[in-house]
C-alpha cells in the first residue's frame, strides 16, 4: 500500500490539476473540456481505470457551479437556465417539471417553481435545492 501512496505523490503534481475544483472561469472551462474528453476516452466501457477519474472530476465541476456559477447567476430562475443551457437539455427533456408547456411558462416567468419541481430538478441537476428557491 506505501508503494501505490509514493507513486501517487510523484504523480500528483500532474494529477491534481485535473482533479481540483476550478478557481477561475477558465479554468472550469478547461475542467468541462477535459471531462467531455475523458468521457470520450472510456464511452461504451464503465469499467474503463479512468471512471475513477471522471468521478472526480465531475465532483470538481460540481463543486465550482454549487459554489461559484449559480451564486453568479443569480435567482432560481436564472439558475435553471444556465444548468439546461450547460447540460444541454431541451424543455421537452425536463419531463419531472412538466409538459414541455409548463416548463416554458416557468422559463418565461409566468409560473413558479414548486416544491415539487424544485426536489426534482435538484435531483436531476445533482445541486442543492436552495439553488431553486429565491430569498
Amino acid at each position: 500500500m506505501q508503494e501505490a501512496l509514493e507513486k501517487a505523490v510523484q504523480h500528483w503534481g500532474m494529477v491534481a490539476p485535473v482533479v481540483d475544483t476550478p478557481k477561475t472561469p477558465e479554468d472550469y472551462e478547461t475542467l468541462l473540456a477535459n471531462l467531455r474528453d475523458a468521457m470520450t476516452l472510456v464511452e461504451n466501457r464503465p469499467n474503463s481505470p479512468l471512471s475513477g477519474l471522471i468521478k472526480a472530476m465531475t465532483r470538481a465541476a460540481q463543486e465550482y457551479e454549487n459554489t461559484k456559477v449559480l451564486e453568479e447567476q443569480g435567482g432560481a430562475l436564472l439558475a435553471l437556465r444556465y444548468l439546461i443551457k450547460l447540460h444541454g437539455i431541451k424543455q421537452s427533456e425536463l419531463k419531472e417539471v412538466g409538459s414541455q408547456g409548463v416548463v416554458s411558462e416557468i422559463l418565461s416567468g409566468k409560473r413558479t417553481l414548486t416544491l415539487r419541481h424544485v426536489k426534482e430538478l435538484a435531483k436531476k441537476f445533482k445541486v442543492s435545492p436552495n439553488v431553486f428557491i429565491d430569498a
